[in-house]
């Protein structure tokens, strides 16, 4: 088991004695996730190629004997403070997220203990790295921990997408939740977002992972996500009332959508359409990797993008010119935009030999194009949630 690096744990234990007064017993850090290929169809039963990144959310923590659960947050400045005896006390942000998550591991616990926490991240929040999904395992499990609650990784991978529904109302998938905790270092995972299964997929040893952050966060994220499903629920109706086998996009074939065109509203139709075609792409997509196929690659990752632009319309113009700038850099295997969309950021596969002629020529082009700044993350595949005793 990976424990924090010690220049983090030394600085982390200092905040925390100076917040709590006492030192931390527990650690754990969930990692982010980036989304190599398969957006927006895990929450259709489709299947998926994330992966666990370098970079996440750190906490550490120590029980009290009461019932009182103080969580400061690094990140956001601020520290929340509620009792698991009394009725619910945050009203929004990561703040409900954080009680929300607490509250819902600690439910079936006898007799919950409270718990001081310390967060911090290294990982930009909004920008499409599920940053939520891992300050949520990361709570959740030093929450388990401290009153010796068992976890097992799918079971509380459900309970975190359950607390993400609910506290945070984006009616998401699983992909994050199992990308956080089950992620493998250096490969990707193939989730089947049906069946819950996971097959770890080798990235390249000579490829390297960078994350583009645009810098752009749109309000209008959530709701948008939430009409999505809406939107292709309202083509599913039509193709079950046609063909009951078919339970969910999964199940449908273009076929099947030429079939309820006449009648279907052809927004709905462009969305489900994409969730067939992405599905074929990320088979595509294991293949070309098993392979080191770097041009299907680069096809699969452009054609995810041009479908995630124009039939689900979850892009926008920054992210446009950033996968647009890094399909011309030196070094580019792949990029697209990666995440729920609506700002946030891309994911590249780049040559490890040309990072830096890669950064250099996107940096540009987005600044030409936007007069922005683009975040820049070179990361790794890495290993998913780790926790345990502070060293």
């Amino acid at each position: 088991m990976s424990t924090p690096s010690p220049a983090w744990l030394a600085a982390a234990r200092t905040q925390f004695v100076t917040h709590f007064g006492a030192a931390p017993t527990r650690f754990a850090f969930a990692p982010g996730r980036v989304n190599l290929i398969g957006e927006h169809v895990d929450y259709h039963q489709g299947f998926v190629l994330p992966a666990a990144i370098s970079q996440g959310i750190r906490a550490l923590a120590r029980p009290r004997p009461d019932t009182l659960v103080t969580l400061r947050s690094a990140t956001f400045n601020a520290t929340h403070t509620f009792d698991l005896a009394a009725p619910f006390a945050a009203t929004s942000g990561w703040a409900r997220r954080a009680e929300g998550i607490i509250r819902t591991v600690l439910a079936d616990a006898p007799s919950p203990r409270g718990l001081d926490l310390f967060a911090d991240a290294d990982l930009p929040v909004g920008g499409g790295l599920s940053s939520s999904a891992a300050s949520m395992a990361a709570l959740g499990a030093l929450a388990a921990d401290l009153n010796d609650l068992p976890l097992a990784p799918t079971p509380f991978a459900l309970t975190l997408q359950a607390a993400e529904h609910r506290f945070a109302g984006v009616n998401c998938g699983l992909m994050d939740q199992l990308a956080v905790l089950q992620g493998r270092a250096n490969h990707a995972l193939l989730i089947d977002c049906r069946d819950l299964s996971l097959r770890p997929v080798p990235i390249p040893p000579t490829w390297a992972l960078v994350v583009l952050d645009s810098a752009i966060r749109h309000d209008l994220a959530t709701s948008e996500y939430n009409r999505r499903q809406q939107e292709c629920a309202a083509v599913l109706a039509l193709l079950r009332a046609r063909r009951p086998a078919v339970q969910s996009l999964r199940d449908a074939t273009d076929a099947d959508l030429d079939a309820v065109a006449p009648t279907a509203d052809p927004v709905g139709l462009r969305r489900c359409r994409h969730v067939l075609a992405e599905n074929r792409r990320v088979h595509e997509a294991v293949a070309a990797l098993a392979a080191q196929d770097a041009p299907t690659v680069g096809r699969l990752f452009a054609a995810s993008h041009v479908s995630l632009r124009d039939d689900y319309q979850v892009s926008c113009p920054e992210l446009d010119a950033l996968a647009e700038a890094a399909w011309q850099a030196p070094g580019c295997i792949g990029a697209r935009m990666t995440g729920g969309g609506f700002g946030g950021s891309t994911v590249n596969l780049v040559q490890a030999s040309e990072v830096r002629p890669f950064l250099t020529f996107v940096a540009r082009e987005y600044k030409l194009q936007t007069g922005r700044d683009a975040r820049v993350l070179v990361t790794r595949a890495s290993d998913g949630l780790t926790r345990g005793e502070v060293p």
